[in-house]
């Protein structure tokens, strides 16, 4: 048998900005790990971006309370206002879910992802963008009615979040996919949402709490501890070398 190699592990801030991520889209139900690691009790889900040769596996996870054993989905919302509760049946209508799964033999790649916490390498190539303007207009060339890439946000010091879209560029020489991290930098901490409109000769960006209006796109905005694809110092952020 080969051996396995380990996804990328990336913590998010909590079981909200991992549903957000996991079941912020329609018509998709992730698959939630839930186990021990280093006295942690960890929930965490797979997914894969296209990136170089292939594609990129992502174990994004967080680390819950003991609450989350009593319970067999997380159920989500984000129409109206934002919503994730844990809950063990799935009749309401309302509520995207995703189904818990304890296990007490972890699958060894996710066990692997959490102890070496090895850096992304290769490295996406990095573009710093002028303004959300220009990272939104990229989301809608990205984005369908079922599925749409996440929003990465770091806080990267007082007064500096970063805000990056990974944009895989296909068929780039013998590469399947030539990524790109699309970035920026605002002052301001930004909302779970960022919705955005070109209609009438004007463009409208702004945050939001929800995804209640459908005529806008929005972007899922997901915090997470640290910024896999770039690196961050005392002074500024740079890409790793």
């Amino acid at each position: 048998m080969p051996k396995s190699r380990p996804p990328l592990a990336i913590e998010v801030l909590d079981l909200l900005n991992l549903a957000r991520l996991t079941m912020g889209m329609a018509d998709i139900q992730p698959l939630l790990w839930l186990f021990e690691h280093r006295g942690r009790l960890i929930l965490g889900s797979l997914l894969s971006i296209p990136y170089w040769r292939g594609g990129l596996p992502i174990f994004a996870y967080t680390q819950v309370s003991e609450d989350v054993r009593g319970a067999c989905y997380v159920a989500y919302t984000g129409i109206e206002r934002e919503e994730v509760i844990l809950t063990r049946s799935t009749d309401s209508s309302r509520y995207a879910y995703g189904p818990i799964i304890e296990v007490e033999s972890p699958p060894e790649p996710f066990i692997e992802a959490l102890s070496t916490r090895q850096p992304l390498r290769p490295k996406p190539i990095p573009a710093r963008v002028r303004g959300l303007s220009s990272l939104l207009r990229a989301l809608v060339t990205l984005s369908n009615e079922v599925a749409s890439p996440p929003i990465w946000h770091y806080e990267a010091g007082a007064r500096k979040h970063i805000l990056g879209l990974l944009t895989p560029l296909y068929d780039y020489y013998d590469a399947d996919a030539l990524p790109v991290f699309l970035y920026v930098e605002v002052e301001d901490r930004p909302g779970p949402f960022i919705r955005y409109l070109a209609l009438d000769g004007e463009e409208i960006v702004e945050y939001s709490s929800n995804m209640s209006t459908p005529k806008y796109l929005y972007g899922r905005v997901v915090t997470v501890k640290q910024m896999p694809f770039l690196k961050s110092s005392a002074n500024q952020l740079s890409v790793y070398r």
